[in-house]
């Protein structure tokens, strides 16, 4: 396989989007690799935004689409790649939705832990989460107490956080969420903020809420808190494993065999759970630069639409994320049809991947990306040019000539965008 080819194979993988100008300027894989990993550059500074004042105005859902918009700005032009594909990452992996949160500062400041523990420890990061006001809203946890047990936390922290399906009983979960009790939001203007000193719009731990008896874990009986059940989920090899799996499989983009899971695993929980060398020892091994892992990951609307702006950036005036009146228009309302907004899963197991991101639907209304642009934005007018700014190396005979036969440049542009080299990574 050509030198380019893997080159954008290793942007595409390590990163939200083709990046077509490093492409162009990096060598060897080893140099893009070690380019994505670096993270040298300063970190992103958060855009702005200012505590609600109350609840009522907490719930203006429009606030979420100036963070929304800036997001989508560091994923296309961040020189830190790896934080952006890793906070995409455990953003999907914590899948937490303003449907149900309905309080876009919250959203926000979640986020803000999982970017500043991205590419950190996977600990670290589990324990925030797992107190975080967002993700207490979405799974309940406000409402889980030792008078009045919510499981929904106990059983998706243990499925979908850390074990995976299949080592633990309905019982694990019952003492996971009793081991949870105790936490709940301080919300400005709500009847439970009264008696609470913490800060608003964080958490704090109520004792005369909390399940003091003991509890089985997994085998381990102990008066367990929410960090003491976690840290038996953490010491149980299920945990490293699921975690490495599943980040093995988003950035090979195949299913590791059973084999290198337990290798991966071990060495993932032997490091204390660090997350950056978890995803050098994954780049290290041979299957992700093997031939049989490019170009087979069906490429998400989010990383499309990151891909579209690297290689035409929008006018001056940047995207079109908001339209008159403050109504979702450009980014938010393509990305609403296509089933992927961020801040906004379809559930508590994440945004769709797979199989799921190929057929008509997604076909047809990728082309609704071009909406993020306000006007017309300037395209290259020579062909191998346009192709080179998406980063496509070796298109098929079949879509040159489709997009050969295409005059106009704008035309020409969703064409690229629609077409099957661009639909995977």
């Amino acid at each position: 396989m050509a030198r380019a080819d893997l080159v954008a194979h290793v942007y595409r993988r390590l990163s939200m989007g083709p990046q077509p100008d490093l492409v162009a300027s990096t060598r060897t894989p080893a140099d893009a690799i070690a380019r994505a990993l670096d993270l040298s550059a300063p970190a992103a500074t958060p855009a702005a935004f200012m505590p609600p004042t109350d609840f009522d105005a907490a719930r203006d859902f429009t606030q979420i689409l100036p963070v929304l918009a800036w997001w989508i700005g560091r994923m296309q032009d961040s020189p830190r790649l790896i934080e952006e594909r890793l906070t995409w990452f455990w953003h999907d992996h914590f899948a937490t939705g303003l449907q149900k949160v309905r309080v876009p500062y919250l959203m926000w400041q979640q986020h803000l832990t999982i970017r500043r523990n991205a590419t950190g420890n996977f600990a670290t990061l589990l324990r925030e989460i797992s107190r975080d006001p967002a993700m207490l809203v979405y799974l309940d946890g406000t409402t889980n107490s030792a008078q009045s047990r919510n499981e929904n936390f106990g059983r998706e922290v243990m499925e979908l956080f850390t074990l995976g399906r299949g080592p633990y009983t309905e019982q694990d979960v019952v003492e996971v969420a009793r081991a949870s009790t105790g936490w709940v939001n301080h919300i400005p203007g709500r009847p439970g903020a009264r008696g609470l000193d913490n800060p608003p719009w964080t958490s704090t731990f109520v004792p005369a809420r909390f399940d003091s008896g003991p509890k089985t874990i997994l085998g381990r009986t102990g008066n367990f808190d929410l960090d003491g059940a976690l840290g038996v989920l953490l010491d149980h090899d299920a945990t490293a494993e699921h975690v490495a799996g599943k980040l093995y499989r988003a950035i090979v983009g195949r299913r590791p065999s059973a084999a290198t899971v337990r290798r991966l695993g071990a060495r993932f929980r032997d490091s204390g759970y660090e997350i950056l060398p978890l995803v050098e020892a994954i780049v290290d091994l041979p299957d992700f630069l093997a031939g049989a892992s490019v170009g087979v990951k069906p490429r998400s609307p989010v990383e499309k639409l990151v891909g579209l702006v690297q290689a035409v950036p929008p006018p001056t005036g940047g995207l079109g994320a908001v339209g008159s009146g403050g109504r979702p228009s450009g980014v938010t309302g393509a990305l609403r049809v296509l089933g992927y907004v961020p801040f906004a899963p379809p559930n508590v197991a994440g945004f769709p991947e797979g199989d799921a991101l190929i057929g008509p639907h997604q076909l047809v209304h990728t082309m609704d990306l071009l909406s993020v642009y306000p006007r017309r934005p300037p395209v290259p007018p020579a062909l191998d040019d346009l192709l080179a700014r998406f980063a496509l190396i070796d298109v098929s005979d079949r879509t040159r000539r489709v997009l050969s036969r295409e005059p106009d440049p704008a035309r020409r542009l969703a064409l690229v965008l629609a077409s099957p080299e661009y639909a995977v990574v």
